[in-house]
């Protein structure tokens, strides 16, 4: 599981990582009964408090989507494949409509967004 952060987003960090790690959870990218990196070694690697790392870990087990062990850390939880297609889904049509306004903003066409999901999608082939 990768996490990436960027303090230039209007987005807060904790947010950022929760909205990562949740996808990885949803993916099945991390399998239940995995255990996420600790508090300190994520907020370390990304270089942000162990606070906002424990916020982001809160949150997710407020989803339930993963619990807290004694000894352990945070486990991921099984997800029924539903939940997760409709959860990965729904992030789907949130991330084009933030597209779409940043499109309107840009004064770009529909088919030059569609060029450029074309381009973008061959690219991560």
């Amino acid at each position: 599981m990768r996490v990436v952060v960027s303090t230039a987003s209007a987005t807060p960090i904790y947010e950022q990582i929760r909205r990562q790690v949740r996808s990885s959870i949803l993916s099945g990218e991390v399998q239940p009964g995995q255990t996420l990196p600790s508090l300190r070694q994520l907020a370390a690697d990304l270089r942000v408090s162990v606070i906002t790392v424990t916020r982001a870990y809160n949150d997710l087990v407020a989803e339930g989507l993963v619990h807290s062990e004694h000894g352990r850390g945070f486990v991921v939880l099984d997800v029924e494949p539903g939940i997760a297609s409709a959860a990965l889904r729904a992030r789907v049509d949130d991330t084009l409509r933030e597209v779409v306004i940043a499109a309107r903003q840009a004064r770009l066409s529909l088919t030059d967004i569609h060029n450029h999901l074309d381009e973008t999608w061959s690219k991560d082939d």
